[in-house]
């Protein structure tokens, strides 16, 4: 989202309707329902995920690109992750529960698209495990109201950590 342009806060209606999308997005993701996520999703999407390089106080901070995917590569990431035979690193799955807050939603500028910002904060449990994990991070989301209702044209997720408790980040936010 760009921070340099003075952006409009959506009616009350309009964040509603963010808001509810938002809150089931991450309900289908929380119920595995991944092929119905993906149809949330634009054809041509852009999904990544940054984290932040470990730096001195004095120093910039710097993000990174840990994912970075368009609609073809996210798709086969999703159809591995739904298939028990593709994936180890989801077999058997991830217990997650996603919590949205903090949501913020500005018209952008075109009719019909939205701006939105949100805090992500995902807890994932592997079974058989006693180690769980936390997540947490900023999504920035441009939103796209259509004829077949609201569908994501690009996220990105600001990671709030440095170091990831898994060496490969399998789960979705």
């Amino acid at each position: 989202m760009s921070e340099s342009v003075e952006r409009s806060p959506v009616n009350i209606d309009d964040y509603v309707m963010i808001q509810r999308f938002l809150y089931a997005e991450v309900a289908l993701l929380d119920r595995r329902a991944y092929q119905a996520w993906f149809a949330l999703m634009t054809h041509d999407i852009r999904y990544r995920v940054t984290t932040v390089s470990a730096r001195p106080a004095q120093d910039k901070t710097s993000r990174f690109a840990i994912i970075d995917e368009d609609a073809q590569t996210l798709k086969m990431r999703i159809d591995q992750i739904s298939d028990p035979n593709l994936t180890h690193a989801e077999n058997p799955p991830t217990l997650t529960q996603r919590l949205v807050s903090n949501v913020e939603a500005y018209y952008g500028e075109r009719n019909g698209v939205f701006e939105a910002a949100s805090s992500i904060l995902l807890y994932a449990s592997r079974p058989g495990s006693p180690e769980t994990g936390l997540y947490a991070g900023e999504r920035q989301d441009i939103l796209i109201r259509d004829s077949s209702g609201v569908r994501i044209a690009e996220r990105t997720v600001n990671l709030a950590q440095t170091i990831l408790r898994d060496s490969t980040l399998s789960l979705l936010l």
